[in-house]
């Protein structure tokens, strides 16, 4: 029985976590803003990203 109560709660207090969080993403909503690329679609600097051998 007490195995039993405490998965339940375990499994409760999951749920509640999860509703709070929807609940508050829900409220924390602002339009992302969009990612503008550079034109020409290069990034400015001189940093190169080398993979390999």
């Amino acid at each position: 029985m007490g195995r039993r109560l405490f998965l339940a709660a375990l499994l409760a207090a999951g749920a509640a976590t999860f509703l709070f969080a929807v609940l508050r993403k829900r409220q924390e909503e602002s339009p992302a803003t969009p990612y503008s690329r550079p034109e020409g679609g290069e990034r400015e600097g001189d940093f190169e990203l080398f993979i390999g051998s």
